[in-house]
């Protein structure tokens, strides 16, 4: 039979990473026993790893734990995986994110005795916080071993709605995926259609058209279609010239409100913290319902606030409220505005002499274009779309957008339908 050795160990992800890496091994490679190697201080992982052991155990798979603490040296780990593999013909070892010398010991292990295979999983689709696999499109998910890319056809046929979030704008991502997965097909071209017509491709990126495309045949006010692709995060978010990303990790990120109209959810920020003004000013936004982005930025809001900190300030404009933060409370962090006046203001107030104060921009000229990247915008409009045909009243959505299909498509050949993406069916489409 075939087994397979996976390291809950510690990590930033440490579930996303386990659960990602258990439910790829299992499409994959059909495991009949899995050996869990765990530290104590992860049992909070294990438990909410309980689900996920149910479902597998239900397809007669064997779940066995092994604690590190009876672990001291290679010689012992060799020992203890050779006694618990004894009967598997072949074993798959999969190091995760953060497994140090657990990733050692399994590379030792593998170049000892052919019967064990190491298999390594690269996990690219932004921040990875309720977005680990199977929640995202499985092509982005590529598995390696040492003789290189494995290209067994994956089957993934596990109930796994107990790890759907409840947030509708997270969850409408998580189910497109989940249909997309459950396809047995690769899908490494990738479009959004709307209304019959292609308005974004993987294989040929341009915003610029999916501007207009939008404006042509989706929404009567073009700022709208600008707002969406904004919040769909298809613009790299620049500060003095660098990408947030590179200038902000390994330090707290305080945001104003222009952030989260600029996708900053899309972006990998490990340490984001909201100021209460931005809640404020979000909320006042959310009740003007003055345009479609009215009715759907709280949903991403929402979202935002289930990966930040939320930071006391005065609940007035976040131009005023920012600078009269407790010092002690963002000492040492990133404080970054895209209104040129209050940037100009806070420059000039004690606020920047105990945090650092910048200007951040929209790149329009180096867009966002990489595989991963538009897959990810593809799959925030498509749940930006999916949330406005639910959530604006129908007398206001007939004289501001129409809204009649929404698809994401694979390889040119087969869709899934976004508006009804709560229903397992694919479906074939006749526009492409």
């Amino acid at each position: 039979m075939i087994c397979a050795v996976i390291p809950i160990n510690r990590s930033d992800f440490t579930f996303e990473s386990s659960f990602s890496s258990i439910v790829r091994t299992y499409e994959l490679f059909r495991p009949k026993k899995y050996v869990i190697i765990h530290a104590k201080f992860n049992s909070v992982h294990l438990e909410k790893l309980k689900y996920l052991f149910e479902e597998l155990k239900g397809k007669e798979i064997e779940i066995e734990m092994v604690s590190t603490e009876s672990i001291s040296d290679f010689n012992s780990f060799k020992k203890i995986i050779d006694e618990k593999t004894k009967e598997c013909e072949k074993v798959y070892l999969v190091p995760t994110s953060g497994a140090n010398i657990m990733a050692v010991f399994l590379a030792l292990l593998s170049k000892e005795n052919q019967r064990y295979q190491l298999v390594n999983y690269i996990f690219s689709f932004g921040p990875w916080t309720r977005f680990y696999y199977p929640f995202v499109p499985r092509d982005l998910e590529v598995a390696y071993t040492l003789e290189g890319k494995v290209t067994d056809k994956p089957s993934l046929d596990l109930n796994l709605e107990h790890y759907l979030e409840k947030n509708e704008f997270v969850r409408n991502i998580q189910m497109f995926a989940l249909k997309i997965n459950k396809k047995f097909d690769t899908c490494n071209e990738m479009s959004l259609n709307v209304n019959g017509v292609d308005i974004l491709k993987t294989w040929s990126v341009d915003y610029d058209e999916t501007r207009k495309l939008l404006n042509k045949h989706v929404f009567s006010d073009a700022n709208v279609s600008e707002a969406l692709l904004k919040l769909s995060g298809a613009y790299d978010i620049l500060i003095g010239g660098k990408k947030i990303e590179e200038v902000s990790y390994g330090r707290t990120v305080v945001i104003d409100t222009n952030l989260i109209y600029f996708g900053i959810h899309t972006h990998e920020i490990r340490d984001l913290a909201i100021p209460y003004c931005a809640d404020d000013e979000i909320l006042r936004s959310v009740n003007k319902k003055d345009n479609p982005i009215s009715y759907i930025i709280f949903y991403v809001y929402q979202s935002l606030l289930q990966r930040s900190k939320i930071i006391p300030s005065e609940l007035t404009i976040c131009d005023v409220a920012i600078p009269k933060i407790q010092p002690d409370l963002i000492k040492g962090a990133l404080v970054i505005t895209n209104d040129k006046n209050a940037f100009e203001r806070w420059k000039e107030l004690s606020l920047s002499s105990y945090a650092e104060v910048k200007y951040a921009e929209l790149d329009k000229n180096s867009k966002r274009k990489s595989f991963a990247e538009v897959t990810s915008v593809i799959f925030n409009m498509a749940s930006l779309l999916k949330l406005m045909h639910e959530k604006i009243p129908r007398s206001y959505k007939n004289s501001m957008l129409k809204l009649d299909i929404v698809e994401i498509c694979c390889n040119k050949k087969w869709c899934i339908d976004v508006l009804s993406a709560d229903k397992s069916n694919v479906q074939k489409t006749s526009s492409l």
